[in-house]
């Protein structure tokens, strides 16, 4: 089971002041194995914009706030989790060429395909992803 919890505000950085709703867009068996994930919305009233959910199902899920549907995947944690990577994790991904195509999430500005032999001699960049492939592939 997994706990959710997050702080939602607005552009102004004001607490969101209405219910965040999760649930399951089809029913699905448990992660435990032993039991059934039924689609019943689960409301959870925030404090002060603050989510604080309840034990949550490990499994895909859908998240309401305010009008929009974010589907999302909750992970097996012990310890709570934050709601919008898991948010990030299940947009769309843009179109291919598109900027952002690879969706950053933090600290990255570019990826890079290199060879074996040309990751042994690089002078590496911190904010650049490198990506090995085989010789014949570049």
């Amino acid at each position: 089971m997994t706990i959710i919890q997050d702080r939602i505000e607005d552009v102004a950085g004001a607490g969101l002041l209405r219910n965040v709703t999760i649930s399951t867009q089809v029913i699905r068996q448990a992660a435990s194995g032993d039991a059934i994930v039924a689609t019943v919305p689960h409301h959870f009233e925030l404090a002060d914009g603050v989510l604080s959910t309840t034990d949550l199902d490990p499994g895909p899920a859908v998240v309401q706030i305010g009008a929009k549907h974010y589907s999302i995947v909750i992970p097996t944690s012990s310890t709570p989790v934050r709601l919008w990577p898991l948010i990030d994790a299940g947009l769309p991904t843009p179109a291919a060429g598109a900027p952002g195509f690879i969706r950053n999430g933090g600290g990255i500005a570019r990826a890079e395909a290199v060879t074996a032999s040309e990751y042994a001699s690089l002078t590496f960049d911190p904010a650049t992803l490198y990506v090995i492939v085989d010789e014949d592939a570049l």
